[in-house]
C-alpha cells in the first residue's frame, strides 16, 4: 500500500475541523450543544431574494446550471463593479474582477499568482487560521506582526515597516477574524505607502466589510500609491449569507494579475458555482443585499452586546475588547487556564465534552492567540449567547 505524499502529511488537521466534528458527535449522542465555532451568518438568506432565484432557475434551468466563463458571469461581474462604486466609491471595471469559489479560493489563487515557494508573506496575527495552513500548502514562509487586546488588536506600524522589507506580500483582513478589529486608518495608510514604495503585494481580505457596527470599513484603494500591487479578496458568505454557496471574488487594477488568476481558476476548479452566481447577481441587482444588511446588522449588534456583557459578567478576569465589527469576541483567558493547568486546545475540548459548549482555541489563529478563545456571537440569540458564556464561566470555576 503506497503512502501519502510528504507534502500532504506535513499539513496537520486543523483543530477547527476536530472541534466541529466533536460538536456533531455530541449532537448525535443526544447532547444539547451551544456551538460558537461557525464563522457564518446567524440568519438565513433573504427569503424574497431566494424566492426570486428559485423562480429564475425554474424558468431558465439550462442557463442556471450550464458552464459559465471561468472569469465569472458577466452579469455578476457588472453588478459587483456597480456595488463597489456604490459602497466604496471605487471604480473597478468588470474585466478586472474574477468570481471565485469562496473567499478562501480567492486567497489561494492570489497567493499562488503573486509568490513562489520559499517566499515570505507577512501576516498580522492573530489572523484567520486558514492563512497559516494556506502558506504551508503553498510552500511559503510566514513573517508576522503581533497584535494584542491592549492595543485593540491594532498592529505596530514600526513592525510592519521593518518586515515589509523582507517579504513578497502582506496578507491581512479588515474587519478581522478572529479579533473583529477594523484596521486603523493610519496603519492602513502606512501599509499602502510602504508596500507601494517597496513593490510588495498587498492581499486585502474584505470578507467582513459590511459587518460593521461602529465606524466604517477602510477602503485601501484610497491610500495605495501604486494600485497595481493591491489585490482585494471578497466573499458573499457574510453579506448575503450564502457561506455554503461557496462564492467570492477578487479584484485588482492589475490586468496582468487578473489574467493569471483567471488562468489558474481554470485549472483549479474551472468556474465558481454557476447557480450561486445567478443568486448573487439577483441579490445585487434588485437591492436585496442592502435590505438584508439593514435587517440583520441590528440583530448582530444586540448579540455582540450580549456576548461582550456576558464575558465581562461571567469571566471578569478575562481581557477582552468590545468588537466594533465582524462576528467574534476573542477574550484572553490566561489567568483561568493557568489555574486549571490547561492549554487553550485542551480547554476547548474539555469544555465541549463537559458543558456542551464548543468554541475555538485562540492558538490556531497564531502565537498571540494562545490562551484566547474565539466565540462567534452572531449564530445564536442573545439568551443562548449569554447561557453559553455562563457555562464557560462555570467550567472555569468563576460562576
Amino acid at each position: 500500500m503506497p503512502g501519502v505524499s510528504r507534502r500532504s502529511a506535513s499539513i496537520k488537521t486543523s483543530p477547527h475541523r476536530v472541534l466541529v466534528a466533536l460538536a456533531d458527535e455530541l449532537r448525535r449522542k443526544g447532547r444539547r450543544v451551544i456551538d460558537f465555532t461557525a464563522g457564518q451568518p446567524g440568519l438565513p438568506p433573504d427569503a424574497r431574494a431566494v424566492a426570486e432565484f428559485i423562480e429564475f432557475i425554474a424558468k431558465n434551468t439550462f442557463t442556471a446550471f450550464r458552464y459559465a466563463p471561468t472569469q465569472g458571469l458577466p452579469e455578476l461581474r457588472e453588478e459587483i463593479s456597480a456595488d463597489l462604486k456604490r459602497y466604496g466609491g471605487v471604480e473597478v471595471p468588470a474585466d478586472n474582477i474574477l468570481v471565485t469559489s469562496g473567499g478562501l479560493d480567492g486567497i489561494i489563487l492570489s497567493l499562488y499568482a503573486t509568490t513562489d515557494p520559499g517566499d515570505r508573506v507577512l501576516l498580522l496575527e492573530p489572523c484567520y487560521s486558514m492563512y497559516w495552513d494556506t502558506l504551508r500548502f503553498l510552500g511559503l514562509e510566514a513573517e508576522w506582526c503581533s497584535e494584542s487586546v491592549e492595543t485593540g488588536f491594532q498592529p505596530s506600524v514600526d513592525c510592519i515597516l521593518e518586515k515589509l522589507g523582507r517579504v513578497k506580500a502582506i496578507l491581512f483582513a479588515s474587519p478581522d477574524n478572529p479579533t473583529s478589529r477594523v484596521i486603523d486608518r493610519g496603519v492602513a495608510k502606512a501599509i499602502a505607502e510602504e508596500a507601494s514604495r517597496r513593490k510588495v503585494w498587498v492581499l486585502y481580505d474584505v470578507a467582513y466589510k459590511h459587518i460593521v457596527y461602529e465606524g466604517e470599513h477602510v477602503w485601501l484603494e484610497k491610500y495605495v500609491e501604486d494600485p497595481d500591487i493591491l489585490v482585494n479578496i471578497g466573499s458573499f458568505s457574510k453579506d448575503i449569507a450564502i457561506p455554503g454557496g461557496r462564492l467570492g471574488y477578487v479584484y485588482s487594477s492589475n490586468k496582468t494579475l487578473i489574467r493569471e488568476l483567471v488562468k489558474l481558476k481554470g485549472i483549479l476548479g474551472i468556474v465558481a458555482p454557476v447557480p450561486m452566481q445567478w443568486l448573487a447577481a439577483i441579490y445585487l441587482k434588485k437591492g436585496w443585499k442592502e435590505r438584508y444588511l439593514e435587517e440583520v446588522l441590528p440583530v448582530y449588534k444586540r448579540r455582540r452586546d450580549a456576548a461582550y456583557d456576558a464575558v465581562r459578567k461571567y469571566l471578569p478576569r478575562a481581557r477582552v475588547a468590545k468588537p466594533t465589527a465582524s462576528m467574534y469576541v476573542f477574550p484572553d483567558l490566561s489567568p483561568y487556564l493557568a489555574e486549571r493547568g490547561l492549554n487553550d486546545l485542551d480547554f476547548t475540548v474539555k469544555l465541549a465534552e463537559e458543558k456542551g459548549v464548543v468554541a475555538l482555541p485562540g492558538s490556531i489563529f497564531g502565537p498571540s492567540g494562545v490562551n484566547h478563545v474565539r466565540i462567534t456571537f452572531v449564530t445564536n440569540d442573545e439568551k443562548t449567547v449569554e447561557e453559553g458564556i455562563k457555562l464557560i464561566g462555570e467550567f472555569l470555576g468563576e460562576v
